[in-house]
């Protein structure tokens, strides 16, 4: 936290308990330009941010190895609701604000 940005909604050393969890991935998913989820099981916490990008109408993307996994349930329904799957990280450039005027800043988009 001395060199680098942190964003925390708890104040430095407020207690570690389990809805602090679900708290954080939401604002994660609130000031993040898109999500990635490439492993979770049924009650993973990143699930949390991942709906919630989905609520607020933010790129949520899911690993295809999670979307074929036939013992999960969730990601068909993340998917029903607008997750996009992909194979490759580049895949999903395209899709994130930043990089793409990134890119034309630099002129190479």
């Amino acid at each position: 936290m001395e060199r680098h940005l942190a964003v925390s909604q708890f104040p430095d050393g407020y207690p570690v308990r389990p809805g602090n969890f679900v708290m954080r991935n939401r604002v994660m998913a609130l000031i993040s330009d898109a999500t990635v989820i490439v492993e979770s099981g049924e009650r993973g916490g990143s699930l949390h941010q991942g709906w919630e990008a989905i609520r607020l109408g933010r790129p949520l993307f899911l690993r295809h190895a999670v979307l074929a996994d036939p013992n999960l349930r969730w990601p068909k329904e993340m998917q029903r609701y607008g997750a996009v799957g992909f194979q490759e990280a580049a895949e999903i450039l395209d899709f994130v604000p930043s990089v793409r005027s990134e890119l034309r800043v630099d002129g190479m988009g």
